[in-house]
């Protein structure tokens, strides 16, 4: 028998939220839109659910139940990237692009110089660099993953992205904190982009394992969906800056000046981050908030 889809969604918030999900509501509508194959915004057209998309639904409200992170669950995530939105896959083996993260972007779609040349250090899925190419149609974008798995998922967002889009992306396989090996690695792939062999970077922007592995003399903990990410994705270091403090490093050798660069961290390192990059030698050093004035990403241009 039919159940209304209203009944569904409201019982799943109830199970979700005394689960310790905080956007229960929200990823009820999610999982049924999933389950109805459908988009989330055509669940109002949506009355009444047949009993096989109910029981598929309830399996799906089942594994969110326990935690398992909505994006894992439906395979993808959206990303605001200036007046579009990016669809990335995601699952195992790669970190989920956080809303937050799209404070850095809408900075970068700014900052970027007409027709740069641009890289995005620790890329993951690819949200910062695809959204950048996507925003903007005169860069192309270096993105930089060390990771295996995390490659996987970053090549995979790359073909589904319009060909012209797609071309203007190159994927390196380096590590950001080591920078002779990353200038060879970005020098092997500037070439099919069309860039001049030698050129110095116009932009760079980063999304680094930043959360302490530390906190207050105690382990960290973070909360179940943090935990599915990758742990190298997450962590860095006792207090966060094990991969951004050598990244300065890579991002003078490959920049010049007037390179811009944003980098997110910890909103318990913006200080941190921030006299770090004054020491090496970055100059108009800026701590960025969002709206509750949460520190969120410093930008600072090179010297």
């Amino acid at each position: 028998m039919p159940t209304r889809a209203n009944t569904l969604i409201a019982d799943a918030t109830i199970r979700l939220a005394a689960a310790g999900v905080d956007s229960a509501q929200a990823d009820a509508q999610w999982l049924l839109a999933h389950a109805l194959r459908t988009d989330r915004g055509r669940l109002p057209l949506v009355d009444e659910v047949d009993d096989a998309n109910a029981a598929r639904f309830t399996e799906l409200v089942a594994r969110r139940e326990r935690r398992e992170p909505l994006q894992h669950i439906i395979g993808r995530v959206e990303f605001a990237a200036g007046d579009a939105v990016v669809e990335l896959a995601v699952g195992p083996g790669v970190f989920i692009p956080r809303p937050e993260t799209e404070l850095l972007l809408e900075w970068a779609i700014g900052a970027a110089p007409a027709g740069a040349l641009v890289a995005d250090f620790c890329a993951g899925s690819g949200a910062l660099g695809i959204g950048l190419a996507t925003a903007r149609p005169d860069v192309r974008v270096l993105v930089v993953e060390l990771a295996d798995s995390a490659r996987g998922w970053l090549r995979r967002n790359i073909a589904a992205q319009p060909i012209d889009v797609a071309a203007r992306l190159a994927v390196v396989a380096a590590d950001v904190t080591e920078p002779d090996a990353l200038a060879a690695a970005i020098e092997e792939q500037a070439g099919p982009l069309g860039w001049p062999v030698g050129a110095r970077l116009d932009l760079i922007v980063a999304n680094p394992p930043y959360v302490p592995t530390v906190t207050g003399g105690t382990p960290t903990e973070v909360e179940p969906e943090v935990a599915a990410d990758p742990h190298q994705a997450v962590f860095g270091g006792v207090d966060g800056m094990s991969v951004i403090a050598p990244m300065l490093a890579a991002m003078r050798a490959l920049g010049a000046p007037g390179t811009g660069v944003g980098i997110e961290h910890d909103d318990t390192t913006g200080g941190a981050v921030a006299d770090a990059l004054t020491a090496a030698g970055f100059d108009r050093v800026h701590q960025r908030t969002d709206l509750a004035g949460t520190q969120r990403f410093v930008t600072a241009v090179q010297g």
